[in-house]
């Protein structure tokens, strides 16, 4: 599984992605062929303050792409 993690006006700490990894291991329980996985996290500057951060998660498992984001 090939994962990348990127950050928009972030810097990906060793923390982060030690967090995004963990939460990622529990997608080996539903799909056993993830190809690829992209996790990119933004922090925008909105005046409102819960629509400030957002993660996006693309995966491609074998046959499909899903798409991710909160």
């Amino acid at each position: 599984m090939n994962l990348t993690i990127s950050g928009h006006h972030l810097e990906v700490t060793p923390a982060l992605r030690n967090y995004v990894t963990s939460k990622l291991d529990r997608i080996t329980r539903h799909f056993d062929q993830v190809v690829d996985v992209r996790v990119l996290l933004t922090v925008d500057n909105m005046k409102e303050k819960d629509k400030r951060q957002r993660a996006e998660c693309t995966l491609h498992v074998k046959g499909r792409d899903l798409f991710a984001e909160s």
